[in-house]
């Protein structure tokens, strides 16, 4: 900065500016701000759970009853963020800023029963899977509502855990038990009283209805030991027919066959070789059969009188002696006899209508 004095001489002067600068300490430089502390990514952690409750699956048909059980907890989500300092990594866990669902698994160690107007009904405590089957049994569903089936309450759903806290986990209608199990006692009456029927007396219809009778039960799905006691009845019995039925088509089979034999002895006839070789040796081959039925198709329309008065009454095996034909188709009859049985008659009825109809 430069001075003019009265004598016009110039004098530079230097104003003590920079020793007043000095004075005040602005001859320094400020000094470093401190290094920020790097952050590195966030993330989220769950804390300890807590709340602990217990949540349940309930299923109640056909007189049982299924729980499936679940342990579950809430937890807090906390965030978590990596920070270095002084060249080390470390992380610092934030304030929570949620919950959520976790810690869920099947509940163990715990009992599960019905509770309805002061009475208590145990179910069990939970398998592996934490599941509990109960079949509730018309005395069991008594204790419960007592004798009044018609103000059958409702029951309650409780669980106590192993430190003895009750939880109620649903509700339970009795009523639809309680009707579930009265037409059980229904059915396995009139199973009964089939099953107690001579087996060969039972008409087709009835036979029909007994395995209508043994799917309704099989439905119910129960472990009741009296379903399975007639349901084992029942397969016995059908065996034991079925048994019988084979054995009486056997012997209907032997008697064909030996009245087959018996008709090629007395009697000379022009039957194909192949149909003595398969009579002498009891077998009843395609080609044999193949020459049956021509030979009977034959005989019907020769001899109307076997299909009976008309072709609406049908053919009978009694027609063979009523109104015998040759010996040649006689046999015939017998070869399809031994190889069908006696339903077969209802086949040639049906030959009968068709060629005489």
């Amino acid at each position: 900065m430069t001075v003019e004095t009265k004598g016009g001489a110039r004098v530079v002067a230097l104003l003590a500016l920079a020793g007043a600068w000095t004075a005040c300490g602005g001859s320094e430089t400020p000094p470093a701000a401190a290094p920020s502390t790097p952050s590195g990514p966030s993330s989220e952690q769950l804390g300890a759970p807590r709340n602990t409750h217990y949540a349940a699956d309930i299923e109640a048909t056909h007189g049982r009853v299924r729980v499936i059980l679940r342990e579950e907890s809430v937890c807090d989500v906390i965030p978590v963020t990596s920070v270095v300092e002084n060249g080390k990594k470390k992380y610092i866990a934030g304030e929570p800023t949620s919950t959520r669902p976790c810690d869920s698994k099947v509940a163990r160690n715990v009992m599960v029963s019905l509770e309805a107007g002061g009475n208590t009904y145990r179910l069990g405590e939970p398998d592996a899977n934490g599941e509990v089957v109960s079949n509730l049994s018309d005395r069991m569903l008594r204790d419960l509502y007592g004798e009044d089936t018609k103000n059958v309450p409702v029951a309650k759903l409780m669980l106590r855990d192993h430190q003895g806290k009750a939880q109620q986990l649903g509700t339970v209608e009795l009523a639809q038990l309680a009707a579930t199990e009265r037409r059980l006692d229904d059915l396995l009456e009139e199973f009964r009283r089939v099953l107690d029927r001579p087996q060969e007396q039972l008409a087709g219809a009835e036979l029909a209805h007994a395995y209508e009778l043994y799917e309704q039960l099989a439905r119910f799905d129960s472990g009741d030991p009296r379903v399975a006691g007639l349901q084992a009845l029942f397969l016995e019995r059908l065996y034991h027919r079925k048994a019988t039925e084979a054995n009486e088509r056997f012997r209907n089979n032997l008697d064909a066959l030996s009245s087959a034999k018996n008709i090629l002895a007395s009697h000379a006839m022009a039957v194909p070789n192949y149909v003595t070789v398969a009579i002498n040796g009891g077998v009843a081959d395609n080609q044999t059969v193949d020459w049956a039925r021509g030979q009977v198709a034959i005989a019907v329309r020769r001899y109307p009188t076997l299909c009976g008065p008309s072709p609406d009454v049908g053919f009978t095996w009694s027609r063979l002696n009523l109104s015998p034909p040759p010996p040649e188709s006689r046999l015939a009859f017998e070869v399809l006899r031994f190889a069908y049985d006696n339903p077969y008659e209802k086949e040639i009825a049906l030959l009968c209508r068709r060629v005489l109809g």
